[in-house]
């Protein structure tokens, strides 16, 4: 089969087009072929090195994909056969989806209705868990809070917005450019550029009282700032370090406004009922319109190099898909 293989940490350039062996799915999984693969900045992570516990070369990329089921391992349920999936999972779980065909686990897979295209399929576990963790999971959201959300014009940062909405929040959410403040007000979020001001007009835009949740996936670069803007009881979580990670939090400096800081990794291991409900409400919120999928670019397969730049770059809006030729 024809995929995406890395036989060096590096820049895009390292994603080759190449033949591989077809993977046969074990017991408990599935082989499917792959209709479209998402992209996700922790994929470029890894291919830079700044991310690769448990990543050994060559590695085939991709956690996220959605396709139809051709084939099953020993002990799994036949009734997979022909049905169209999307999943998401952390290796072994998952064989990389920047191919034709991957190997998923049972426990991975989402049906998926014919009403949500293979794309948007592709477009919604692994930031849609992601956010639904930070709003559901990682803290209390109520009506009435008031929440801050960097990068709200990505992929997780639009769906966190709605999510957050969803629960009654009002939301602020850091942009980069007048086209991505004009996506997160469309959502129903307040957009404010990046500067050094941001917290000053945060202040402003609260009568003074600065926010009670912050979600930073930004790390280092915003750090200071998002601690300045936290109301008293205020929380601050982190979800990923884009800019680098964050310095180590002195107590010391929390005291004062008794603030609390945290961190959401996902992992749909440790509790996997809850998960499963989360992967149904999704694709049920999307089928119904009430979850709104913002697809920035689709890209070839073989172009898998473009859509890092890409994501890399900063300059998409919701979420990078590669779309796979079933042939």
């Amino acid at each position: 089969m024809r995929a995406i293989l890395v036989h060096r940490l590096g820049p895009p350039e390292v994603l080759e087009w190449t033949d591989v062996p077809r993977p046969e799915p074990g017991p408990g999984q599935v082989l499917v072929q792959i209709h479209a693969a998402g992209v996700n900045f922790a994929d470029t992570e890894r291919r830079r090195g700044v991310y690769n516990r448990g990543l050994t070369l060559p590695w085939l990329p991709g956690l996220e994909g959605a396709g139809r089921v051709v084939a099953v391992g020993p002990e799994t349920d036949p009734h997979w056969i022909d049905q169209r999936v999307a999943f998401w999972a952390m290796p072994p779980a998952v064989s990389g989806t920047y191919a034709e065909y991957a190997v998923a686990s049972v426990d991975a897979l989402v049906p998926l209705s014919d009403a949500i295209p293979f794309d948007l399929g592709a477009s919604i576990l692994s930031q849609g868990l992601t956010a639904y963790g930070l709003a559901f999971f990682a803290t209390t959201l109520s009506p009435g809070t008031t929440v801050l959300i960097h990068a709200a014009a990505g992929g997780v940062g639009q769906l966190l917005v709605q999510l957050a909405r969803r629960q009654g929040a009002r939301v602020l959410g850091t942009v980069s450019s007048p086209e991505k403040a004009a996506a997160v007000e469309r959502l129903g979020a307040e957009p404010f550029l990046y500067g050094p001001d941001l917290p000053e007009r945060v202040a402003a835009a609260t009568g003074g009282r600065g926010v009670d949740r912050g979600f930073d996936s930004v790390g280092k670069a915003t750090q200071d700032q998002s601690l300045a803007m936290l109301a008293p009881y205020g929380e601050l979580i982190f979800f990923g370090d884009a800019s680098g990670p964050p310095a180590p939090v002195d107590p010391d400096h929390l005291y004062d406004r008794c603030l609390k800081v945290g961190a959401f990794g996902l992992n749909v291991d440790r509790d996997r009922p809850a998960w499963a409900t989360a992967r149904k409400n999704l694709l049920a919120w999307v089928e119904t319109g009430e979850l709104e999928i913002s697809i920035s670019r689709s890209f070839p397969l073989a172009e898998a190099a473009e859509a890092h730049r890409l994501l890399e770059g900063r300059s998409t809006t919701g979420k990078v898909v590669l779309l796979v030729d079933p042939g």
